[in-house]
């Protein structure tokens, strides 16, 4: 499961949307199920899925249970679940990383 968080008066977010155009994403988005939700419509979700704050956009990867795959994240040290708005290229990452982990499940 890939689960986002955006508002829709978030600049970033809107950004982040775009990435999600690109072809690469486009393709790995075949292998999740994909859930967008609106942070401001949906805040016990996303107090829920905050494990370092309630920051947006935030993209998590987890389990088929639901569970939160801590691990799969941003290359950063803080907004770990923040990936790069203007470039797939981390997300492809974390979609990947994802996937290897699901398989050795």
């Amino acid at each position: 499961i890939c689960l986002v968080f955006f508002t829709e008066w978030c600049p970033h977010c809107t950004n982040y949307s775009g990435v999600f155009h690109d072809p690469k994403v486009v393709e790995q988005t075949k292998h999740f199920v994909m859930i967008r939700l609106d942070k401001d419509k949906n805040e016990p979700l996303s107090r829920q899925y905050a494990p370092d704050g309630q920051y947006i956009p935030r993209t998590f990867f987890l389990s088929s249970a639901g569970v939160l795959e801590a691990d799969v994240h941003a290359p950063r040290d803080q907004s770990r679940y923040f990936y790069d708005e203007k470039d797939p290229t981390s997300l492809l990452a974390g979609m990947d990383a994802a996937l290897t982990k699901a398989k050795t499940k």
